[in-house]
């Protein structure tokens, strides 16, 4: 009866969540998997070796980000991820500082869902912080964009262990 709860159990939980859908989430490879648009690798990290690094002194937009499909009856996603700050000025907008955020597109790749939701922000000086977000999958989705940027900000910001797991 235990072995029948225990892979029981197990099979739930495999449905529930598949893993993490990225590429390289922890950044140990470097920049595989992910479109870089002036991000660099750095010894700075949460965990492991390597992280990765957006810095940049006039405001504008810059990061990794990495598409994922969306698997077929999933209906939230759990997006986390740590960031860190160091003088990160943020623009004029609630919006335009260091972020960590998800975009859903649908099959002719136009966005759903709204703005790209912010799963966390930092500015100023911040240590290690780990940002965390349910997020319901909207009508239409087939894939995701998750980006970590620097978003019409100066100063410097730090990225890593990012993952996105869907749930049926």
């Amino acid at each position: 009866m235990r072995r029948f709860l225990t892979s029981t159990f197990a099979l739930f939980s495999v449905s529930a969540f598949a893993g993490n859908s990225l590429v390289n989430g922890g950044f140990e490879m470097g920049l595989v998997g992910w479109t870089n648009e002036g991000a660099a690798i750095s010894p700075e990290s949460s965990e492991g070796e390597l992280g990765c690094m957006i810095h940049q002194d006039t405001p504008h937009w810059s990061g990794v980000s990495q598409m994922v499909a969306i698997p077929d009856g999933s209906k939230t996603v759990h997006v986390a991820g740590w960031l860190r700050s160091d003088s990160v000025r943020g623009g004029k907008g609630n919006w335009e500082r260091g972020r960590l955020s998800v975009e859903f597109h649908d099959a002719k790749n136009d966005t759903v869902g709204g703005y790209p939701l912010a799963i966390g922000q930092v500015r100023g000086h911040q240590v290690w912080t780990r940002m965390a977000r349910v997020v319901p999958i909207p009508t239409g989705a087939k894939s995701l964009k998750l980006e970590c940027a620097l978003a019409n900000s100066t100063g410097t910001l730090y990225c890593d262990d990012l993952s996105v797991e869907f749930e049926r």
